[in-house]
């Protein structure tokens, strides 16, 4: 995968990391003159029994991330998808995850900490207020820019009300981070 040049519109210029589901690769875009983030997916790797479950939840993501507008969560530019690829557009936050921050042995003053924890919570206030329960987060999917500012990411197991892509009894997350609820799967995750 690191050969690959350019994915839709956007020119690819490195590697940010892996997820469970893709790549998520440094693009730029054009027409626009900006970095984005791209998180993609690489169809042919797919579960062939599943490909178009997982497809569908990643578009999910993309729409309903997209109707998101908060300083704290990541904003999505773009969806797209060709006969290799489907990818979500979005933004470059320049900075480092908190789970990245805390490995490498960063603990916020007491100033800090509670600053971090408005953001994220706004962010999740905001989402829930919109029926996006996000449904994973955890240090890995909490991004601080380097203005101290929390964004949440990674919406992509998120619960969407009136949609059918997540069933009563699915359990998906991490499993370390999941309430209790969730982790059993009852019907009083909100």
């Amino acid at each position: 995968m690191n050969n690959i040049r350019k994915i839709g519109k956007y020119e690819i210029v490195g590697e940010l990391g892996k997820g469970a589901m893709g790549v998520v690769y440094k693009g730029y875009d054009p027409a626009i003159q900006r970095y984005v983030a791209l998180k993609v997916i690489r169809k042919a790797e797919l579960d062939p029994t599943d490909s178009a479950a997982v497809l569908e939840r990643f578009k999910r993501e993309a729409q309903a991330v997209g109707k998101l507008h908060h300083p704290n969560i990541v904003a999505i530019y773009d969806y797209g998808e060709d006969d290799e690829f489907a990818f979500i557009a979005m933004e470059l936050v320049t900075g480092r995850a908190l789970r990245e921050h805390i490995r490498s042995g960063y603990r916020p003053e007491l100033k800090e900490f509670p600053e971090i924890l408005v953001h994220l919570l706004e962010g999740l206030e905001y989402s829930h207020i919109q029926g996006v329960v996000h449904r994973d987060i955890k240090p890995a999917n909490v991004l601080i820019s380097e203005m101290g500012i929390a964004k949440i990411s990674d919406f992509g197991i998120a619960r969407i009300e009136a949609s059918h892509l997540t069933k009563l009894g699915e359990v998906l997350g991490t499993p370390f981070y999941m309430a209790p609820e969730q982790f059993s799967g009852s019907a009083d995750e909100r």
